[in-house]
């Protein structure tokens, strides 16, 4: 946009490890925002024009390939890549904002607005069926030959009711609750040392292992550093951390002990008991995960689909 039509942001540069954007999208729509909603992510980034409408209308650029698409609907696609890629999101508000008018898009932005205003919506426009059915393991998405629609998890739909906005917005580093956060860490570890453990390898000495691969990365799950401690289900971190960077460390070393584990002929079998073991602190501590950004990390550092 120009210069002439940017605003002051309402938020800015929420970091999507920490805010769910799916569940912040449906929030503002559910409430009738009206402004634009910008994603930043490498190499791409994307706008999502919201004016009322429930099917907003969402500009993305591939920055490695210059390619630029306008399309109705196409939160799907945007709230999965957004999933798998580390970014920002800020938000506009105002009717200014709301309005696509600048770009190389903008004839087909015209077109898709007259078919809209001629009650024909182009096949971009539709809202895929959610069938009860469908099986999402390992978020397999379904494109029908029919409509060539990528078919969203069923965690896309319905609505929830509204909830406040304020419920959804995690800024980086905002919920320093250590010892929620410790206790929770504790549990999430004994889990995967449990399915690890179970398949007759030691979790201990893999654990130990990453973490001096990642030490220079995350300074305090250095072995040698003596600040990091974990033992039979509790967690103690004396020198504390960036909650971000606690988070991103911590699942990256998880990930890479059971990628160890996990493979050949029995991998589906570990990751599988990976899971169920992490399923039930999922549930137990599901505020505490998903306000320090351990939900976003959970099917990553599974390497499939927690819950």
């Amino acid at each position: 946009m120009d210069n002439e039509l940017k605003t002051k942001p309402l938020h800015e540069n929420l970091d999507t490890a920490f805010v769910n954007l799916w569940s912040l999208l449906r929030n503002l729509m559910q409430k009738g925002f009206i402004g634009r909603v910008h994603i930043d992510l490498k190499g791409y980034s994307a706008d999502v024009f919201l004016n009322g409408s429930t099917i907003p209308m969402v500009r993305e650029i591939d920055h490695l390939t210059g390619a630029e698409t306008l399309e109705e609907g196409a939160l799907h696609r945007l709230v999965l890549r957004a999933r798998e890629t580390p970014g920002t999101i800020t938000v506009f508000e105002g009717l200014r904002e709301a309005n696509f008018t600048k770009g190389d898009s903008k004839s087909e932005f015209a077109a898709a607005q007259l078919q809209s205003s001629a009650g024909t919506e182009p096949e971009t426009a539709r809202e895929p069926e959610t069938k009860s059915d469908t099986n999402w393991e390992n978020d397999e998405l379904t494109v029908t030959p029919e409509t060539a629609v990528v078919e969203p998890p069923p965690e896309f739909a319905p609505l929830p009711p509204p909830v406040e906005l304020g419920e959804v917005l995690y800024p980086t580093g905002s919920y320093q609750d250590w010892p929620a956060i410790l206790e929770t860490t504790g549990e999430l570890i004994a889990a995967i040392e449990r399915a690890v453990n179970a398949t007759g390898e030691n979790f201990d000495s893999l654990f130990s292992a990453v973490r001096l691969e990642l030490g220079d990365d995350y300074s305090f799950l250095d072995p040698t550093a003596h600040s990091f401690h974990y033992a039979g289900g509790k967690a103690a971190l004396p020198a504390k951390t960036a909650v971000n960077a606690f988070v991103a460390g911590l699942s990256e070393a998880l990930r890479r002990v059971i990628d160890r584990v996990a493979s050949g002929e029995r991998a589906r079998r570990v990751r599988e008991r990976v899971a169920l073991e992490m399923l039930s602190v999922a549930r137990k501590r599901a505020d505490v995960l998903e306000r320090s950004g351990f939900r976003a990390q959970l099917d990553r550092i599974a390497g499939t689909r927690v819950m």
